[in-house]
């Protein structure tokens, strides 16, 4: 209930007396206009004008006969948009304006409460004049008058206001609560209708609502609002012969008791006096509440001063007192009318749901179905959560929980869950056992914010066992809500009726679904003599496309165990496993376990796949659901088990020449039929083959790339080697002619200079076939030494320089800063030819910049051309085996050379890139970690 406002009399009464004071005085802008004349009087000008705002409304101007009303105006609206003080507040202001008068400008509104308006006294002096302090002071205090006045103004306007917003709030109040009555429909609605809108309408600050029942001699409180917690208890019930509390006195006089002072309430009513203390109440109003002439219940209000009851007072409460009778009397009327027709309305919901029931267990032949939809029958009317147990082989299996407001289904759940009673058996047990019915009172722990002593909810709970030909098949609970009135006896004969209906369903269902499942288990054992021949075909007309493999396999598979079906198969770090192909017959099925499967993917020794890959073991589980793997490392799967409920799930691993590929998984509603061991065995059968098929088509696509990669190879290699070699054939031709003429030796030099090149490039194009192999073997060492970056790179330019030269590019080296690092030089050496190199041949001529220098914990590299560059699409293709970009075909080489530089680099832990355009050159980069990040 929300507490009363405060009481706003005495704030009336001083509005109202302050109102009669100032009507006395002199209109403000008869005062205004005095100080006006008398600020012009004392100053000797005939220009004086006040400018003011209330509340930031438009300014309101008041000007000496003559001035311009406008142009005043104008000036105090600059003057109050100007400068101000720390606080907001206006400054004095003296300053020549228009170079022909002096403005002096002081504010007004200096005893004016803030925020309730400003506003500026200003007199225009003639041209040179100045005012004295003297001046300065009669004005500033002319302009406090004027601030004064106005201050008493806004004062009388907001007494005004308030006057006639509590009146016209008192009156608002009291509608409310008579049109509050209209509304209500029950004894407790008047009763906090009465104290929730009543209380503010009256200005009381407590109030008690007693009310006596039909057929009790004894009054209970309904509602109190504002009472001290000291006098709660003791008036929760009232006596008739209790003459010492404080409603007694009311009904037998059946007239209003006033109690105006703290003195009298003591004197009539002893025993509140210790409750009540020094605190409110300070006055009581006791009201006796008729219907039919009866008095049947007290209304008191409670104020917190002392106060003398006015006749308008003691006619507004003694209304207020009538208008709740009324509506009580309304009330029980309806209370009355609404009993009898929701009597008549259970009578007929009960047959009706029998009816209801009766059909749904007739024309259903799973029984699952039947109890779970008896139990959706019941839901609402009859009950508000519901609990469906089988019972079978001694196994106790909950097959659904249910609730009118799905949110609650956990509720449903708390009060239903019968742990074992200090070691006895379970409520759910005994009724299991006994095949009685039992009435139960549970409780649950209430909401976060229950009120005190309410954080338990006692709940009523059936438990109707499933009987049908002396076999007890599982149990029914039905649940009420602590909010809805608690089953009773009839309760149980109406859940009885509907347990006996739906257990013989039941029993019907069980027996037609034996004779189908045995005449099905007969068509399947017959369908999987054929499934490892099927397979076995399927996979040799797949061929050795690993794909088409895969995907036969999980087709087949699933369409061979009834269920969805995955294939998953090691990563190259052989530490993940992926899905490769996955099937099942309801496509959305299917969509969600891949999500699934992808969203948490099982690593070696982690999840269900996972552990099957490390063991090399079967994973067997006739029924898994979600809950089981929330707590999973590797929750693999979970979220299809949070949609289609638990699954039946048999993982086996895929082996093959001695090690594991992966797992084959089949996974199907746990619900429909569990699988069996001789699926188990059936799928490891399967398995086998599939290990064997996925190996050869792996083993068959890497042959094929190998032999397609030496085949290239082989091709690049021969075309490579045979130009240089013919090259030094030819020139060691000419040297043994020339050799034989003396005349000629000059030109032996020159012949045997080009040999030499020939020989030196043919030993570059085998040491980069060489270092193929080393890498490609992982047996690429480095001899790491102290190395200085910058000297070396200006050692190998100097070295290159005829070879750049005779390509016609001039090389700009910026390596000044020493860079020194633990590196391998003959590799880094390397390094640098071949990013030197490719400099040369694709640099078009043109200058070729090198540069060396640290950044931050790296040394940088950078070695610019600007010549052919390369296409963003092919930047990093270039850096792969054998790969050369389509502007490039005509340059030789093996196209090993960045691939063998990018190696090198990641060895030592560093990186290289490229940026470029075509047409524009290219900038390759390479990073090498400095000695305190470098790897040991």
């Amino acid at each position: 209930m929300k507490v009363p406002e405060s009481n706003r009399g005495a704030a009336e009464d001083r509005v109202t007396r302050t109102l009669e004071r100032l009507s006395l005085a002199p209109s403000v802008e008869a005062v205004l206009e005095a100080l006006l004349r008398e600020a012009a009087s004392s100053l000797a000008v005939s220009d004086v004008f006040m400018c003011w705002r209330e509340d930031g409304s438009e300014a309101h101007v008041l000007v000496t006969p003559g001035l311009s009303v406008g142009a005043a105006r104008a000036r105090g609206e600059r003057l109050l948009d100007g400068l101000r003080d720390i606080d907001g507040g206006l400054l004095p202001y003296v300053a020549l304006d228009a170079e022909r008068e002096v403005l002096v400008a002081l504010p007004l509104l200096a005893g004016v409460e803030p925020g309730s308006g400003v506003g500026v006294l200003c007199a225009v002096l003639p041209e040179g004049r100045v005012p004295t302090d003297e001046e300065l002071a009669r004005l500033g205090l002319q302009a406090r008058l004027a601030g004064l006045a106005l201050e008493r103004e806004w004062a009388v306007a907001r007494a005004r206001a308030e006057v006639e917003q509590a009146e016209v709030l008192r009156l608002s109040r009291l509608q409310a609560v008579t049109e509050a009555f209209g509304q209500t429909l029950t004894r407790e609605e008047v009763a906090h209708v009465v104290l929730d809108l009543g209380l503010p309408a009256v200005e009381a600050t407590a109030g008690i609502v007693h009310l006596t029942a039909e057929g009790r001699a004894a009054s209970e409180l309904v509602a109190a609002v504002g009472v001290p917690d000291a006098l709660v208890e003791p008036l929760r019930e009232l006596p008739r012969g209790g003459e010492e509390l404080l409603a007694q006195t009311a009904k037998r006089a059946e007239a209003p008791v006033w109690l105006e002072t703290v003195a009298a309430i003591r004197e009539r009513y002893p025993t509140l006096a210790g409750p009540l203390g020094e605190g409110p109440p300070r006055a009581l109003a006791l009201l006796p509440l008729f219907v039919e002439g009866r008095v049947f219940g007290t209304l008191a209000f409670g104020f917190e001063r002392e106060k003398a009851f006015s006749a308008l007072e003691r006619a507004s409460l003694v209304g207020l007192s009538r208008q709740c009778g009324q509506a009580l009397e309304r009330a029980r009327l309806y209370e009355r009318e609404h009993t009898a027709r929701l009597e008549a309305e259970a009578l007929g919901a009960r047959l009706s749901l029998l009816a209801d029931a009766s059909a749904l267990v007739s024309g259903s032949l799973s029984w699952e179905e039947t109890v779970a939809g008896v139990a959706r029958l019941a839901l609402g009317h009859f009950a508000d959560g519901c609990a469906v147990d089988s019972y079978e082989d001694g196994v106790v299996r909950r097959l659904a929980v249910l609730h009118a407001d799905p949110e609650k289904a956990e509720r449903v759940l708390e009060l239903t869950s019968f742990p074992l009673d200090a070691g006895q058996p379970s409520l759910l047990s005994r009724v299991l056992t006994s095949g009685q019915s039992r009435l139960e009172t549970r409780g649950t722990r209430g909401p976060v914010d229950a009120k005190p002593g309410s954080s338990w909810r006692a709940s009523t709970v059936i438990l109707t066992p499933l009987v049908a030909r002396q076999r007890t098949l599982g149990a029914l609970t039905f649940v009420r809500d602590s909010e809805r009135a608690p089953f009773d006896v009839t309760d149980v004969s109406l859940a009885e009726e509907l347990a006996r209906r739906a257990a013989l369903a039941m029993d019907n269902a069980r027996l037609f679904r034996d004779a189908r499942a045995a005449e099905e288990e007969s068509r399947r054992g017959a369908a999987r003599l054929h499934v490892l021949v099927q397979v076995s075909q399927l996979i040799a007309e797949a061929g050795l496309d690993l794909p088409t493999v895969l995907d036969v396999l999980a087709s087949k598979v699933s369409e061979a165990l009834g269920g969805g079906c995955v294939l998953q198969l090691l990563g190259e770090d052989r530490e993940q496993l992926e899905v490769v192909a996955a099937h099942h017959p309801d496509p959305l099925a299917r969509g969600v376990l891949e999500e699934a499967l992808r969203r948490d993917p099982a690593r070696v020794g982690e999840g269900l796949s996972g552990r099957v890959v490390a063991t090399g073991k079967t994973l067997f589980v006739p029924r898994l659901s979600a809950e089981e793997l929330r707590g999973d490392r590797s929750p693999e799967g979970v979220g299809f088990l949070e949609r289609y409920g638990p699954q039946s799930l048999i993982v086996v691993p895929l082996g093959a020449r001695g090690r594991v590929l992966g797992t084959l998984g089949v996974i199907r509603e746990a619900r429909g039929r569990e699988y069996t061991a001789e699926e188990r065995a059936l799928l490891e059968s399967l398995a086998a083959r599939a290990a064997l098929a996925i190996e050869d088509a792996r083993l068959y696509g890497a042959a094929t790339q190998a032999v397609k990669a030496r085949d290239e190879l082989l091709s690049v290699a021969g075309h490579e080697l045979k130009s240089p070699l013919n090259a030094l054939q030819l020139q060691i031709h000419l040297l043994a002619r020339m050799a034989k003429d003396a005349m000629a030796a000059s030109g032996l030099a020159e012949r045997a200079e080009k040999a030499a090149r020939a020989g030196q490039r043919l030993g570059l194009l085998i040491d980069d076939l060489l270092d193929v192999s080393r890498i490609s073997a992982g047996r690429l060492s480095l001899n790491r030494e102290e190395l200085d970056l910058a000297a070396l790179t200006r050692e190998l330019v100097s070295r290159m320089s005829e070879e750049l030269a005779r390509a016609g590019s001039e090389v700009r080296l910026v390596a000044d800063v020493e860079v020194l690092g633990h590196w391998d030089k003959l590799r880094l050496e390397q390094v640098l030819v071949n990013l030197l190199s490719n400099a040369a041949k694709y640099g078009a001529g043109r200058p070729v910049t090198v540069q060396v220098e640290a950044r931050g914990l790296v040394a940088a590299l950078a070695v610019r051309d600007e010549g052919i560059g390369v296409a963003q699409e092919d930047q990093e293709r270039i850096f792969e085996r054998f790969e050369r970009t389509e502007s490039a075909q005509h340059f030789k080489g093996l196209g090993l050379g960045l691939w063998i530089t990018k190696r090198i680099v990641e060895a030592h832990g560093g990186g290289i890139r490229v940026e470029s355009q075509p047409g524009r050159g290219s900038t390759f980069t390479v990073e090498l970690p400095l000695p305190d990040v470098a790897p040991r």
